[in-house]
């Protein structure tokens, strides 16, 4: 049965309610490319000395997928977005490596399902070409690293965040901090310790100032970044899209994964609780002030997530089998949506026409 904390006796099945789990993940949102994503591509060839416009100065202050790209040598789009899906998928592959090595054997495959039908991977899908992916590949190696316990690894993992995208990264780290002490029982005792947290936290502020140095050297396009957005009517604009859409907004930032953040925070007693709820708010508040409400959520959440649900599937013998049927259920059935406001200042709903997502995306490509 979908759900079912224990382990099938016939692994067959259980690989193919992941691969179906892929699958799903996929067709229920569609593929669908960031606007303008030829545009992307031009600006990002020739990091870090490529000038930028006020407004578009903050792709160069996320640069790795840049970098890459400029040091394949084609200025293709299709190589652009190529290079994208290939990250996308390590982002994934590496986040399921540490979630293996986290869980048991018996709920590891529905732990798997979890990470694949929650709400970042959907993002990651329907705004391709954008350097989200490298930004998770940046927390998965975080992860790693905080279950390695390799204090070299913790400051270079914090290093490569701070380069990608350190405001995102700050609040990533600081809420998946107090996930952990919130959930610290069921953890490995040493997993993202102080110690840890504070190698991590050295790491993000050398890889931005290495970043900063970077683009000061090369480029006046650091002189803007995302601060160009820092203002009152920016923000004014930000908060009341998302007090416009506050019923969507609520249900986008975990969509299917509210079942397991729910179940879990019921779990625990009232301590841990305000804690977990500390965490939330923590991801919450940049999410209301910045124009990509959903999107900022879902990154600035990813690492509380994940740990979330490696704590659930740890921690079987503490929920019923109906428990685990409903977190997985609404995890299936609930379609991840995604708000956000334009650079107009026109708010939007994605589009959650997946099949109108997918012949619009291969329009696009084959126009490229």
């Amino acid at each position: 049965m979908v759900g079912e904390p224990v382990r099938s006796k016939i692994p067959g099945i259980a690989l193919a309610l992941v691969a179906a789990s892929v699958l799903w993940a996929v067709t229920r949102v569609g593929l669908s490319t960031i606007p303008g994503i030829a545009t992307a591509a031009d600006s990002a060839f020739g990091w870090p000395f490529k000038e930028l416009s006020q407004y578009s100065a903050f792709s160069a202050t996320s640069p790795i997928g840049s970098f890459i790209f400029t040091i394949v040598g084609n200025s293709d789009p299709v190589v652009f977005l190529g290079l994208h899906v290939v990250a996308l998928a390590a982002a994934l592959v590496l986040t399921l490596w540490w979630v293996a090595a986290m869980t048991p054997r018996r709920s590891r495959f529905m732990a798997f399902r979890l990470v694949i039908l929650s709400p970042w991977v959907a993002l990651l899908l329907i705004f391709l070409g954008s350097y989200d992916p490298f930004t998770v590949i940046g927390f998965a190696l975080v992860l790693l690293s905080w279950m390695y316990n390799k204090t070299p690894l913790i400051f270079l993992g914090g290093v490569i965040l701070g380069f990608q995208h350190f405001e995102q990264s700050v609040f990533a780290v600081l809420a998946a901090y107090l996930v952990v002490v919130a959930m610290r029982d069921r953890l490995p005792q040493d997993f993202l310790s102080p110690r840890k947290l504070l190698f991590t936290l050295s790491g993000l502020i050398s890889g931005k100032l290495a970043l900063t140095l970077i683009l000061t050297l090369s480029s006046e396009s650091g002189a803007f970044g995302r601060g160009a957005f820092w203002t009152a009517e920016w923000f004014r604009i930000s908060l009341v899209t998302s007090v416009n859409f506050w019923a969507v907004f609520l249900l986008s930032l975990f969509a299917g994964s509210w079942g397991l953040i729910v179940v879990v925070s019921l779990s625990v007693r009232r301590k841990q609780q305000v804690v977990l709820f500390a965490a939330f708010l923590l991801c919450l508040i940049p999410a209301v002030f910045t124009l990509d409400h959903t999107r900022v959520f879902v990154m600035t959440s990813m690492l509380s997530l994940s740990i979330m649900t490696v704590v659930f599937a740890r921690s079987t013998d503490l929920f019923s089998s109906r428990d685990f049927v409903y977190v997985e259920a609404l995890a299936w059935l609930v379609v991840p949506l995604s708000v956000w406001v334009g650079m107009d200042g026109t708010p939007y709903l994605h589009n959650v026409g997946s099949l109108d997502q997918l012949i619009i995306f291969y329009n696009q490509v084959t126009s490229l």
